[in-house]
């Protein structure tokens, strides 16, 4: 049986305490909640946010489900569905900005839309690494990998799309190491939640191997100022291509959960590039563009 709007919204609310639970673990700090109404039509959402904490410097986890009476007139025209057609959307987002710049930041998130006859499912789950370790970004990637398979799902295909979707064009540079990006899917109801589901419970596995091993180790100022450096390039992406952010802002959305994705710092330079040869270089000369993580080895 097809889940209806409700079951998969209880679905995602699962997922969000689920990742709460261990955010909160790996932090070892509560977070701020804030409960939330949609004052464009019905329904709302949960905010949990952690700032200046101990492991992340600002982070936060959303879940929202909303019913719209009229699709908003850029949406109408970017899915093609009539204006004025009442809506559905659930979903879990999350992004992590940890302190340490050895510990990358990563973003997630599952959602559901529906509109008349029109529905389908969307998400995916990235990686930025300011000083990456490879073989971390390999035992993300096969993990991602595995986890297609088990969901008859195509790695391949959602990858190569998380590494188009997740480009900086006017950089000419990859936003982070990639991982899985799928939009409009809607090929079975049923498999298809159960493959978001899936993704959203295993947050705590992909990234718990990288926080643990990355954590403790120590950094310098330099190592500090190049990750407000790096960070500016997530702001960039994400205020300029982000489908997300700019389907909540169309849709007069909550203000302070679309814009949670944000860190507590960045920091812009003119035209500055690193010493050739460092890490810092490394990043940008392999690291931001596609690779098959999966076929290397450390």
């Amino acid at each position: 049986m097809e889940p209806s709007q409700e079951q998969i919204a209880d679905g995602l609310r699962g997922v969000h305490d689920h990742i709460t639970t261990f955010l909160t673990e790996a932090d070892g700090n509560a977070c701020h909640e804030d409960q939330w109404t949609y004052d464009k039509g019905s329904g709302g959402g949960v905010t949990r946010i952690w700032e200046h904490s101990d492991l992340i410097e600002r982070g936060g986890v959303n879940f929202s489900a909303i019913h719209g009476d009229s699709l908003p007139t850029a949406a109408a025209t970017q899915f093609n569905i009539p204006e004025g057609t009442p809506y559905f959307a659930t979903g879990v987002s999350l992004v992590v900005h940890p302190w340490n710049p050895h510990v990358p930041t990563i973003h997630m998130n599952v959602r559901h839309f529906s509109a008349g006859d029109v529905w389908w499912f969307g998400g995916g789950i990235d990686l930025t690494p300011v000083y990456p370790v490879k073989q971390q970004i390999i035992g993300f990637h096969q993990a991602l990998r595995d986890l297609c398979k088990v969901h008859g799902q195509d790695y391949a295909k959602h990858k190569t799309e998380c590494d188009d979707y997740f480009l900086i064009r006017h950089r000419g540079e990859t936003r982070g190491v990639g991982g899985l990006f799928f939009d409009h899917m809607r090929d079975d109801r049923v498999k298809d939640f159960a493959f978001i589901e899936a993704l959203g419970k295993a947050f705590p596995d992909l990234y718990r191997p990288i926080v643990e091993a990355s954590r403790a180790e120590s950094h310098t100022d330099a190592e500090r100022d190049f990750q407000l450096y790096r960070r500016s390039r997530y702001v960039e992406f994400n205020l300029v291509y982000d489908r997300g952010t700019l389907f909540g802002l169309q849709s007069n959305g909550r203000i302070e959960s679309i814009l949670m994705s944000m860190p507590a710092e960045a920091r812009w330079r003119y035209d500055w590039h690193p010493e050739p040869g460092t890490r810092e270089a490394e990043l940008t000369d392999f690291y931001l563009k596609p690779q098959d993580w999966c076929a290397m080895t450390d």
